[in-house]
């Protein structure tokens, strides 16, 4: 399915969007002790996360490709790849510093399980999203 590269860019941001929005949604509930019904928000959030990864990653095939073996891949496939790969692990790398120093200047309590799984989804999208961001249109083939 070709997309132009203005969409694509549109649902990235709307998936990263909601998932600063639902984990930021998250800590102001328990830092301030709102009531737990704010958390009903959460569920909105996911179905938007959700919606907004499958028309950034799965339809346009970015997440196929970034995570195929390089066998599969064409030369400049692999390059697109690589490039993503690089990209992302210098982004994840200072977004994971910035937040272990705030934590620490802060001095609040560890990373939790909540900011741990945002990583993750984080380091794991973070290259597609890359791809997403530069390809106008992918002709990568299954």
């Amino acid at each position: 399915m070709k997309k132009s590269r203005n969409q694509n860019r549109a649902w990235i941001l709307l998936n990263y969007l909601s998932l600063i929005g639902g984990v930021s949604l998250f800590y102001t509930v328990k830092i301030y002790h709102w009531p737990l019904s704010f958390l009903l928000l959460e569920i909105g959030i996911i179905v938007v996360l959700l919606f907004s990864l499958f028309k950034a990653f799965i339809i346009t095939k970015f997440w196929k490709m970034v995570h195929t073996s390089s066998k599969n891949l064409d030369e400049r496939e692999m390059q697109v790849v690589l490039n993503a790969v690089r990209y992302a692990y210098a982004i994840f790398a200072i977004i994971c510093l910035i937040l272990i120093y705030a934590f620490a200047i802060a001095e609040k309590q560890p990373i939790d399980v909540l900011l741990a799984g945002g990583l993750l989804y984080l380091a794991h999208t973070l290259p597609a999203a890359i791809v997403g961001w530069k390809e106008k249109y992918l002709t990568f083939q299954e």
